[in-house]
């Protein structure tokens, strides 16, 4: 009986993973730069306190970590390499660059962008005025929010979701599926 919980247990904790969501949140204006597994952990670029300062967050845990102060380990000495017994040649299974296509566009596709809003000036206003329809064209698609500003003011705002169990089911997709 303990065994049928402790194994039910472990299924809704496997289940709560592949259902919580992960996402990225970067806003320039308010300078967030926060990537995290939602309730589970966090990793957030701290640009004001400094270009080199992260903080890890996890429940019950917060920590700023200066990258600069990680020091590398020196190198230990090397062991002169054995030699190997010579064995026969395998093939190598490489996959196809349609399936890599594939790949690569349905895991795109898997992303879900909740937030899209660019402000540009390229202190140009020939380039601005060409970039104007452009922008008005993205607009009408409805992915986000892109404006064209004559004032010097460049900033972004995005934050994008995706799941766990989402991206798994995109890479099984497509290497169960032939095209």
């Amino acid at each position: 009986m303990i065994g049928w919980f402790i194994l039910g247990l472990l299924l809704l904790i496997f289940a709560w993973l592949l259902w919580t969501p992960l996402r990225v949140e970067i806003d320039t204006a308010s300078g967030i730069f926060r990537a995290e597994w939602r309730y589970l952990c966090a990793v957030q670029w701290l640009p004001d306190e400094g270009l080199d300062i992260i903080r890890l967050e996890a429940p019950f845990f917060r920590r700023n970590i200066r990258l600069s102060g990680v020091e590398k380990h020196p190198l230990k000495k090397q062991e002169k390499p054995r030699k190997k017994p010579v064995s026969p040649v395998k093939k190598n299974k490489r996959m196809s660059v349609g399936t890599l296509w594939r790949l690569g566009r349905n895991f795109l596709r898997s992303f879900k962008i909740k937030r899209l809003q660019i402000w540009w000036d390229s202190d140009d206003f020939i380039w601005n005025a060409q970039a104007y329809p452009l922008a008005h064209f993205i607009n009408m698609l409805g992915v986000g929010q892109v404006r064209v500003n004559f004032m010097g003011r460049r900033e972004l705002a995005l934050v994008v979701e995706n799941r766990l169990g989402r991206m798994l089911g995109v890479v099984l997709y497509t290497f169960i599926t032939k095209r």
